[in-house]
């Protein structure tokens, strides 16, 4: 990995943090959902009004102080007409427009009277294009009202591409863009992961450690859907690698859109969170998901997160462990009923030396 020192700056998320100085720590917040991202879809006037709901709560904990980033899952707003097809002003004007971005902009608005500088991240999916081609899987990131940055999903998992469904379609673009960072006001750089874009996060191991089979389908030159070569995707993953070499990740988040139930979740643990981890110079990773009948039960359980992971930890294949990472705090938040709608937790997440 490259030095702090020989790092190329990034775009955009960019100009809040010019000149800020690096911090020994960073806080982070964790939101997993009670409830499904899709099937039934969920209702963007209800989910606007949850995402308030819990900035509010996170705002009110006075001893919640300073807190960075706001993580919550992926897919937790799901809307229509896709837009990876676009050039990135295009996705951002495009998307900026939706109904669930407005109340992203707001809740961002929100959070940052309590906590300056914030960054709010939201999982966003976008229904397939036709029963052929898939939407979109993005992960976007918000400052006081602002969208500053926005990533797509670049890995695939089998079932996005196996012809199961729809079939997720990957573009060149997305593999070598630095709208896949945003900056943290303590000048930490944080790395944008859609689901499973954390094993793609274990690439500057070795190629081995990615399913380059599961890229079924990209766009080309000319605008056509086309199965790629091996040679294509080959050299579309080195094009991750260089850019996570180039610009190396403080922290990774991210946005997993869910699991059944708390305990389900080992495998991404141990392969997924705590892979990206170790492949990534033991950086922190965090995820946030939905539980579709339970949340966990403590803020101990299940946690998505992992630190400090050794590169040995690739070599155990199906021995590797959890390297669970523990919040520091966390709450449920309940609705007006009494019942739990949020799981909460924060982490307080001392800064690595990149070697």
């Amino acid at each position: 990995m490259i030095d702090d020192h020989d790092r190329e700056p990034v775009p955009d998320a960019q100009d809040h943090s010019e000149g800020a100085e690096r911090q020994a720590s960073i806080r982070a917040v964790s939101v997993c959902i009670l409830g499904y991202h899709r099937k039934p879809t969920p209702d963007v006037g209800l989910r606007g009004a949850l995402l308030r709901s819990i900035v509010k709560a996170i705002n009110a904990r006075d001893d919640w102080a300073s807190v960075e980033v706001v993580l919550l899952p992926g897919g937790f707003f799901r809307i229509a007409n896709p837009i990876g097809h676009l050039s990135d002003h295009d996705r951002r004007t495009r998307l900026s427009a939706h109904r669930a971005a407005e109340h992203c902009a707001l809740s961002s608005h929100l959070l940052d009277h309590a906590h300056p500088g914030a960054v709010l991240v939201v999982g966003i999916d976008i229904k397939p294009a036709s029963r052929r081609i898939g939407g979109d899987q993005l992960v976007a990131a918000w400052r006081d009202g602002e969208l500053v940055t926005l990533a797509r999903k670049t890995f695939p998992a089998d079932g996005d591409t196996n012809g199961s469904g729809p079939v997720y379609p990957v573009y060149k673009k997305d593999f070598a863009t630095k709208r896949r960072f945003v900056t943290l006001a303590s000048g930490a750089r944080c790395l944008l992961l859609g689901c499973y874009d954390a094993f793609g996060g274990r690439a500057p191991a070795g190629e081995r450690h990615v399913d380059l089979a599961a890229i079924r389908l990209i766009r080309d030159g000319d605008g056509k859907f086309v199965r790629p070569t091996h040679a294509i995707r080959r050299e579309w993953v080195s094009r991750w690698t260089n850019l996570l070499r180039r610009h190396p990740p403080d922290l990774g988040l991210v946005a997993i859109h869910g699991f059944v139930r708390p305990g389900m979740d080992g495998y991404w643990q141990r392969h997924g969170i705590a892979g990206a981890s170790a492949a990534l110079v033991g950086i922190p990773i965090i995820g946030a998901a939905h539980f579709n009948k339970a949340l966990p039960r403590s803020v101990n359980r299940s946690v998505l997160a992992a630190k400090d992971v050794p590169l040995s930890h690739l070599e155990l294949g199906p021995r590797r462990p959890l390297h669970a990472l523990i919040p520091d705090d966390g709450f449920t938040l309940t609705g007006e009923d009494g019942s739990p709608v949020a799981l909460i937790r924060r982490f307080n997440l001392a800064l690595g030396q990149k070697s």
